[in-house]
């Protein structure tokens, strides 16, 4: 019994041990990521200030690149100041267009790549047609898009559509043509059909290639219905960038900018988090647990 008691007292301190250095360990990561990000503010801000590197260097030009304080400041008038509530439709706008054009541009993406890895002579035929469409500058289809979806929500989600589509897919393709001969066919000699095999093998082999796209995904996708917004559209990030550059407002400009990288950090951590969820049988996260 004593022993019994022993084994499981030291089995809890190693517990402890090991959570005690993932605390720290994470602890130490952070402060390094804080003072990285303080430093280049800092950097910022006092070379700004500096009379001879304002006038010399237009990185360090306020008229140009504005200042920290002075971004900080805008984006306290937005939400709380003189202008409480200006920023909150634009970025409702964009975010609504983000999150539905990621969505369906992951979806689709995901079925037609696992489909395409199937199916190999069809991929084989339509590979030439995917490549070009692939190698096209995607960019300078928003115009198109944008006269034939309109100003609206479908423009900005078609675009985001457009942009991130092929990245998901050739991840997934990827992913479903990796998967060795042997393990189907041992599955199908266990008994397994086609349908069984697909949920318990491809799915699950494919969803680790897919979700290696996804943090690029998300921010394509937010580029996408920026970009999109700058073509014509009245609200949303992009058009306070875009009528900010207009009227040379530094302090505006960058204020969106700010907005949108914390956006992107906090979708991008999100889907993390939904990754370590629907992931947690890989070898990733299992030593993570």
């Amino acid at each position: 019994m004593a022993d019994v008691q022993a084994l499981s007292l030291s089995r809890e301190d190693r517990l402890r041990t090991v959570a005690r250095k993932a605390f720290w360990r994470r602890f130490r990561l952070a402060f390094w990521q804080v003072g990285l990000d303080g430093l280049a503010v800092a950097i910022w801000e006092i070379g700004t200030r500096i009379p001879f590197l304002s006038k010399n260097f237009n990185v360090f030009d306020p008229f140009f690149v504005s200042r920290p304080s002075a971004i900080i400041l805008r984006l306290y008038d937005w939400t709380f100041g003189a202008k409480a509530g200006f920023l909150w439709p634009h970025l409702e706008a964009t975010l609504i267009a983000t999150l539905i054009g990621l969505v369906l541009s992951v979806s689709t993406g995901f079925v037609v790549g696992l489909l395409f890895s199937q199916k190999r002579e069809l991929a084989i035929v339509l590979n030439p047609f995917i490549v070009a469409l692939n190698s096209l500058p995607r960019i300078a289809f928003v115009p198109l898009i944008t006269m034939i979806f309109g100003l609206g929500l479908a423009s900005k989600v078609v675009t985001a559509w457009f942009i991130v589509f092929f990245l998901v897919f050739f991840n997934t393709f990827k992913g479903g043509m990796a998967i060795e001969k042997e393990l189907i066919e041992f599955c199908r000699t266990l008994g397994a059909n086609e349908r069984q095999i697909t949920r318990s093998v491809r799915i699950p082999n494919a969803l680790g290639w897919t979700f290696t796209a996804l943090p690029n995904a998300v921010s394509f996708s937010l580029i996408g219905v920026v970009i999109a917004e700058f073509v014509g559209s009245t609200t949303g990030m992009g058009y306070l960038i875009i009528t900010s550059l207009a009227t040379l407002n530094s302090a505006d400009m960058f204020a969106a900018l700010t907005v949108l990288s914390l956006v992107g950090v906090v979708l991008v951590s999100l889907f993390k988090l939904l990754e370590r969820r629907l992931m947690r049988w890989s070898p990733e996260f299992r030593e993570q647990g």
